[in-house]
């Protein structure tokens, strides 16, 4: 009887292990050594997509008759990352650093003279909430929405004031010595005006010209991220920042932007979070200097080998062009602009005890000059209030009625704002394998390319025009193969298409562009991938309206392949139709079990696909080997059907096998 007890207690334990094993996936060891073993549910479709509704309700509006929204990805800090640094006192300081992934920026942004509107955008499935920066003429407020069963509803209902005009232009500086200081624009008279809360020293400040708030991070403790309300004198712990030398706020967005070694990162200034993160390309040294804009938006970074001009460019990467040193005098560790445009920067030069100096710049050249004797104060970075600082130009050059201010393209007056799929800086991929309808080897390398949609707006929020951007990743085998994506959208609505890049004669198009004997408007981005790899170029497709459309009409796209000039021989997504010009005959033979009375197109007997839409920029495997192997979370998610492991194909500690990935 003891024994029996022995034996069946020990294997209740063996039950409970199992079953708490089963339940973490992270832990769960897979009988599963090829895609052959899977065996999937019939539903699922393999999209790592959604189309998200969002619902907008606000109050009137204060400083004018419109309002832009900005909306980003959002998600918490994903993985993190040591860097080393010269500090202001020339100390090599190392300091963690979050990195986060390239897909977490701008997916819109939208004016309107509407208080209730709807928006329908496609974001990645691993995303559950939406961050929308809401921009009332420079003055700016933020929100976190959830997103739940395909829906998330932003509602305000908020009335703010609007401050008094300064009249002068004031420097404030912060120091290491926990001191704030305010520097007189043209005479140069200093004086202290507060000190940081808990005696706290910061190498970086910056100004929000409207709120009036300067904005400083602390170098030591918690690195909190502080607001002094100027007017009131008043200080407020926002959060934990980062530490780092360089900090500028940016007027057009409303957002702070942090920069350490070479990393940027976009920090709202109402809650310390950080909702995008960019690469540095191009600095000379990583050590020290600061971060400006100028009144057009520019970005201006300077380092201990001079100043930068910086262009934002594709998968976050900021490019940084080197204008000029000039033997600047010490170390360089502030900019910012006056009223008038001109650059201003700082350094320490301790002689006799006097420390701070303050220069002026040309940012053509770089040449600079003095302009204010030493002080007895240290500075370490500059940030100005200007004179008039609550007056934003509402100058519509184009006449669109939408101000420069707002608009993405003020001279243009038929286009002012922008969607992107998947993101503004970020691509998604189109990953094939082309042995349909026979299986393949499931490394989904045969055509691998990606891609980014802009819808681009009018001032009433309507699609003017759209452009698809390409990038022929990878080509795995020796197929001539061709590309396109059928929309569902009447062809009536489309004017022209241009752009697409076909060699082999093998397709026919109309006056539009648009490929003939299709129900459905298709579009041929080129007919031979061959001739569009490594050509170092992207195709650019544009899309024209016969009028101004809803956005929400452009959507459901149907991106195939067509295997090595056989027009017929087309290859889609899982439960994907085929176009009109594919050979039918060919479906439901092979490996491949579609069923047009089921609607089940493009899947085999275990219902594994031949494409698969990934809206992120993917690392193909090799040749020959398995998609599983390389990313062991695809399991996971495929057996959950899509509901574990939504972001399988990120950049994250464990979730990428790069000995089976190409360089």
């Amino acid at each position: 009887m003891k024994l029996f007890k022995y034996f069946f207690v020990l294997n209740l334990l063996v039950l409970f292990i199992s079953c708490n094993k089963e339940k973490n996936p992270a832990e769960k060891e897979h009988l599963v050594n090829s895609m052959s073993d899977l065996k999937l549910n019939e539903n699922f479709n393999f999209e790592t997509s959604k189309r998200v509704t969002v619902t907008f309700t606000d109050n009137k509006q204060l400083r004018g008759s419109q309002v832009k929204y900005d909306i980003y990805l959002y998600s918490s800090i994903e993985n993190s990352k040591t860097v080393t640094y010269v500090s202001e006192g020339g100390e090599s300081v190392q300091a963690t650093v979050p990195i986060f992934d390239m897909q977490n920026n701008k997916i819109a942004s939208i004016i309107t003279k509407e208080t209730s509107f709807d928006l329908d955008l496609v974001i990645p499935n691993c995303y559950h909430q939406l961050y929308v920066v809401r921009n009332e003429m420079g003055l700016y407020s933020s929100y976190i929405i959830d997103i739940y069963k395909n829906r998330a509803t932003y509602k305000r209902n908020v009335n703010r004031s609007i401050t008094e005009r300064d009249t002068v232009d004031i420097f404030y500086a912060v120091n290491s010595l926990s001191e704030v200081l305010t520097i007189n624009q043209s005479t140069g008279e200093i004086a202290k005006v507060t000190n940081i809360p808990n005696g706290d020293g910061s190498w970086a400040c910056a100004i929000d010209p409207l709120a009036k708030k300067l904005y400083t991070i602390s170098f030591v403790g918690n690195k909190n991220l502080y607001a002094y309300d100027i007017e009131r004198q008043t200080w407020e712990t926002i959060g934990v920042g980062i530490m780092g030398p360089r900090l500028g706020y940016n007027v057009n967005d409303g957002m702070l932007y942090f920069s350490t070694s070479k990393y940027v990162y976009v920090i709202d200034p109402k809650n310390a979070n950080i909702i995008a993160s960019y690469t540095i390309n191009g600095l000379q040294t990583l050590s020290g200097g600061d971060l400006t804009f100028s009144a057009d938006g520019t970005m201006y970074i300077s380092s201990t080998t001079g100043l930068y001009r910086c262009e934002f460019g594709d998968g976050n990467v900021i490019n940084a062009t080197w204008i000029s040193s000039e033997s600047l005098p010490n170390y360089p560790n502030s900019l910012t602009f006056e009223t008038a445009g001109q650059l201003w920067w700082a350094t320490n030069y301790t002689v006799s005890n006097t420390h701070g100096r303050i220069f002026i710049m040309d940012t053509a050249t770089g040449a600079w000059e003095d302009r204010f004797s030493p002080y007895e104060y240290y500075i370490h970075d500059l940030a100005t209030l200007p004179y008039d600082a609550n007056t934003i130009s509402d100058v519509d050059s184009d006449g669109d009625g939408v101000s420069d201010f707002y608009d993405e393209f003020p001279n243009d007056g038929s286009i002012a704002s922008s969607t992107y799929t998947p993101s503004m800086f970020g691509w998604g991929t189109y990953a094939f394998e082309d042995l349909w309808p026979y299986t393949g080897d499931y490394d989904f390398n045969d055509l691998v390319v990606n891609y980014r949609y802009t819808n681009v707006l009018n001032a009433e929020g309507l699609l003017v025009k759209t452009i698809l951007k390409f990038d022929v990743k990878n080509v795995g085998g020796s197929y001539k193969n061709g590309f396109g994506i059928e929309l569902n959208m009447d062809e009536s609505k489309i004017s022209t298409v241009t752009g697409y890049n076909l060699t082999e004669g093998i397709v026919n198009l109309n006056s539009k562009g648009l490929e003939l004997n299709q129900d459905k408007p298709v579009v041929i981005v080129f007919d031979n991938a061959w001739k569009n790899y490594n050509a170092n170029s992207i195709l650019e497709l544009t899309i024209e309206y016969t009028e101004p459309i809803n956005p929400n009409n452009f959507g459901n796209l149907n991106p195939f392949i067509f295997i090595d000039e056989e027009r017929g021989r087309e290859v889609h997504m899982s439960n994907k139709k085929p176009t009109s010009l594919a050979d039918r005959n060919l479906l439901s033979t092979g490996n491949d079990k579609s069923n047009f009375s089921k609607a089940i197109y493009y899947k085999n007997e275990n219902n594994l696909p031949w494409a698969i839409d990934i809206i992120h920029d993917f690392v193909c495997p090799l040749e020959k080997h398995e998609i599983i192997w390389a990313y062991p979370y695809f399991v996971n998610w495929a057996e959950s059907s899509g509901t574990s492991y939504t972001d399988w194909y990120k950049d994250k500690s464990g979730y990428r096998d790069k000995s089976h990935l190409k360089k």
